[in-house]
């Protein structure tokens, strides 16, 4: 009796570490204080056995947003299938575990056979929790705080900045349109009839009386404040890919590419101009240094993912429906 050995894909582990530094102030807000939302901290213990709290990016920010990019690929190789809800909140969101359903060890091989994006980012669904490939580290900026716990390669600069002057906060305004006399027109509300425009604004004064307009209970002017890294802060950062397939790499990459193609931005204000990055890395292969992360990530993956897609489609889908 003969029998047929199923032959396992090739798998490897790269480490990719670097520095990201901000081109745009970044915003990663944790909590506010009055009307200012404040920077994210993490305590961080100083070789003198101090405690101090630096201003550091989650790691969960950076992966999430690779996720949705890698989520945004996987779709489009697809052919930008409509989706079931819980199989959108699987690949963008990780999903949520139920207790309806249990994927089977056959099941959750074959997962990791053809489906890429579940693999690598791992997820939630059918009674199970499937462990993603995936590790991102946090951005911890290069500061007299953190020196020390630089990774290899890494090197600070001469004139180390604390932490805290790395941080300032941004004011801004918001001013209330309907007010101003050049848009009366547009709003169908009562606006006080003893108004008068400002000629530097075109916003329009209330007359003395004291009254509110009609239909606005108060006026939508406001100040406040964010919390920012600063431009030009430099923060070590990096990812692992652990025991991952030719098509895994590849996934990473184009998720890479989307997110480097679309500014790559982190934190909060992107639409204002805030949080865009330059990554700066090196890149190793089972601890073996190796070249460029382009050249591992591209010229040595042996398989492009519109070629595995091509080839798995019905399965994919096949795995994804599991999750519905």
């Amino acid at each position: 009796m003969t029998t047929t050995k199923t032959q396992l894909p090739d798998v490897r582990s790269l480490r990719i570490e670097g520095v990201a530094t901000a081109l745009t102030p970044i915003s990663h807000g944790d909590g506010v204080a009055g009307t200012v939302a404040l920077f994210r901290r993490e305590k961080i213990a100083q070789l003198d056995g101090t405690i101090t709290d630096v201003p550091v990016v989650s790691g969960n920010s950076l992966r999430g947003l690779l996720r949705d990019h890698a989520a945004q690929v996987m779709w489009r190789h697809l052919g930008s299938p409509q989706l079931e809800p819980a199989v959108f909140d699987l690949m963008w969101s990780g999903g949520q575990l139920t207790k309806s359903g249990s994927l089977s060890s056959r099941q959750l091989a074959q997962i990791r056979r053809v489906n890429p994006l579940v693999s690598l980012f791992g997820g939630s669904g059918a009674g199970r929790i499937i462990e993603g490939k995936l590790r991102v580290s946090r951005l911890v900026p290069i500061c007299a705080e953190t020196a020390h716990l630089l990774p290899e390669g890494i090197t600070p600069p001469d004139q180390v900045q604390p932490g805290r002057n790395l941080l300032q906060i941004m004011e801004f305004s918001r001013r209330d349109d309907a007010k101003r006399d050049q848009l009366r027109p547009a709003f169908a509300g009562e606006l006080d009839p003893g108004a008068t425009a400002d000629p530097a604004t075109g916003e329009l004064i209330p007359a003395e009386t004291g009254d509110e307009p009609e239909g606005r209970e108060s006026p939508m002017q406001m100040r406040y404040g964010v919390e920012v890294l600063v431009a030009g802060t430099q923060m070590s950062w990096g990812v692992q890919l652990v025991g991952v397939t030719d098509p895994e790499i590849a996934l990473f990459a184009e998720a890479m590419d989307s997110w480097f193609s679309d500014g790559a931005h982190i934190g909060g204000r992107a639409a204002t101009g805030h949080g865009r990055l330059r990554l700066d890395c090196h890149q190793w292969e089972n601890r073996s240094e190796s070249t460029t992360v382009g050249d591992a990530l591209v010229a040595r993956t042996q398989v492009s993912l519109a070629a595995h897609v091509d080839a798995h489609r019905d399965e994919i889908l096949e795995t994804l429906g599991w999750f519905a």
